[in-house]
């Protein structure tokens, strides 16, 4: 059984059933029995995570009013933050696995507090990748996910609103994350705040040689091989054209023949979550 004998096992510690709890407290009790079981590197299976994600999904599916829907949105893409770089990996392919399985069972009063899940998960995956000084092959694991969920440039099946949505926060997550920005509370979205320490700032030769090529390939072939013309000229304006990735990173966008109605205006981008 993953995780060593049975007397360490998720089940066996109980920490599924708290996760899909009625109760707040006991959901609530149930993360921190899960990121001190992170914590410890446990050798979980990929089967093991699926199992995570399911008693996580419902941890937000439940939680009701706005403050506390903020928290929680926080609290469980920070569990990335405290994973070895091969649980990590696992984490994430499963949440996105998770996320692109149920989209379509969100319902409209629901939908708002996912999206601002999905922000802050991104916001993390990069916190998480900045961590290990943007390791290649880590990143290279990680936009390979990418590409094969939720910025999926054929599956008919993945829900556009989750690759609108990517594409609505993708550069804003990866600025705050190479720029040492984080929040200071809990309840506040990742879009409120940006304290940066010199130590954080990147200098112009890290700045060099940050993968952002890599780290932007899944929106390259989402403009080339996307099925929406829509998505493919959002992927294109909103995310490759970007003015912040030429400043910042002497990025020079790929030569992708646009849409014929690239010119005009995109669709309005989704409010942000305060």
């Amino acid at each position: 059984m993953a995780g060593g004998s049975e007397k360490h096992s998720l089940e066996s510690l109980g920490i599924l059933k708290k996760l899909a709890a009625n109760d707040r407290p006991t959901r609530e009790a149930g993360i921190s029995a899960l990121e001190t079981y992170l914590v410890s590197s446990q050798d979980m299976s990929q089967m093991d995570f699926l199992k995570v994600w399911k008693g996580l999904y419902y941890c937000m599916w439940m939680t009701d009013r706005p403050k506390a829907q903020r928290d929680m949105a926080l609290k469980l893409p920070s569990l990335l933050l405290v994973s070895d770089d091969a649980n990590a990996t696992k984490f994430v392919e499963t949440f996105w696995v998770t996320i692109c399985r149920e989209w379509n069972n969100i319902d409209i009063l629901r939908v708002d507090k996912f999206y601002l899940l999905i922000r802050w998960f991104v916001h993390m995956m990069f916190r998480r990748l900045s961590q290990s000084h943007w390791e290649l092959s880590l990143v290279e694991k990680w936009t390979d996910i990418l590409i094969k969920y939720p910025l999926n440039s054929t599956n008919a099946s993945i829900p556009d609103g989750i690759r609108y949505h990517m594409i609505d926060i993708y550069i804003d997550e990866l600025e705050r994350a190479v720029n040492g920005s984080e929040t200071t509370e809990a309840n506040k979205s990742p879009t409120t705040t940006t304290k940066t320490t010199d130590k954080d700032k990147n200098s112009s030769e890290s700045r060099r040689e940050f993968p952002v090529a890599e780290i932007l390939r899944p929106f390259e072939k989402l403009a080339r091989d996307g099925k929406s013309q829509v998505v493919k000229r959002r992927a294109i304006a909103e995310v490759l054209t970007d003015s912040r990735l030429m400043s910042m990173w002497q990025y020079c966008a790929p030569q992708i023949k646009p849409p014929s109605d690239v010119g005009r205006k995109p669709a309005k981008k989704r409010v942000r979550i305060k």
